[in-house]
């Protein structure tokens, strides 16, 4: 995460309390991953006397500067449970700040709505309205090769990408919309509006990949219709291969 998810808190109380409050807190997202909210804390264990201590060592080389500490690093579908949950103004006018509510007229995310915030609290925003329509079983898979020959290789790596935002193919033009990201636990693809954890842009897969064995694989991640799946990989610096296939 950027720097401009952390919250800083700079007084001790206050810190003491959210952090005392959020220990036990935890929820199941939609997927049934459960989330607990101590795993975002930086400091979970911090003591008084702990914290005096940074306090005065910050202080001490950096005059100009007020003193804070990371209280934690939270991803956008903490930050939903929070807008919801969180009974401390601290947080909800921090949370206020990234996804635009009160003072603030921008959200800083990538939709750059100025009333994302009052729109999650009302359960009316984006990530609640998103509908996923995945083809599961259902789904046709048309296939396109880019470049190379086909590689059987078991010592392969191969790169997978879901909706990749570029693609070597003028017939569907360059620019193709959003990639989905990938959740290395679950092996699942998910959208930014689906609000899911993802662990990586793309997919690395070791082994050889049959055709057949393609079509389970995008069957079971159940992507929506006219989803751009990408294959790559790079034997050597003179064999790679290159192909995509679009779900119907």
């Amino acid at each position: 995460m950027a720097g401009i998810d952390k919250t800083y808190i700079s007084d001790w109380e206050i810190f003491d309390k959210i952090r005392n409050w959020a220990k036990d807190k935890h929820f199941t997202l939609r997927n049934g991953e459960e989330v607990y909210l101590k795993n975002y804390m930086y400091y979970p264990d911090l003591t008084k006397e702990e914290w005096d201590t940074y306090k005065k060592d910050y202080e001490q080389k950096n005059p100009k500067w007020k003193f804070e500490i990371v209280l934690w690093n939270t991803p956008i579908y903490v930050d939903i449970w929070l807008i919801r949950n969180c009974p401390f103004e601290e947080i909800q006018e921090r949370l206020k700040e990234q996804y635009g509510g009160g003072w603030s007229k921008t959200a800083f995310t990538e939709y750059n709505d100025a009333f994302l915030y009052d729109q999650i609290k009302a359960g009316t925003s984006i990530y609640d309205t998103y509908q996923r329509n995945g083809l599961g079983w259902k789904s046709k898979i048309k296939f396109h090769n880019i470049f190379g020959t086909w590689c059987r290789d078991k010592k392969c790596w191969w790169c997978i990408e879901v909706n990749p935002c570029w693609i070597n193919d003028k017939s569907i033009g360059k620019h193709v919309g959003e990639s989905f990201w990938y959740n290395k636990t679950t092996n699942s693809w998910h959208r930014n509006e689906e609000a899911l954890p993802w662990t990586c842009s793309c997919m690395h897969y070791r082994g050889s990949l049959t055709k057949k064995k393609i079509v389970r694989m995008i069957k079971n991640w159940d992507l929506p219709k006219d989803t751009i799946v990408s294959f790559s990989n790079q034997m050597n610096r003179y064999l790679m291969h290159e192909f995509y296939v679009i779900v119907k």
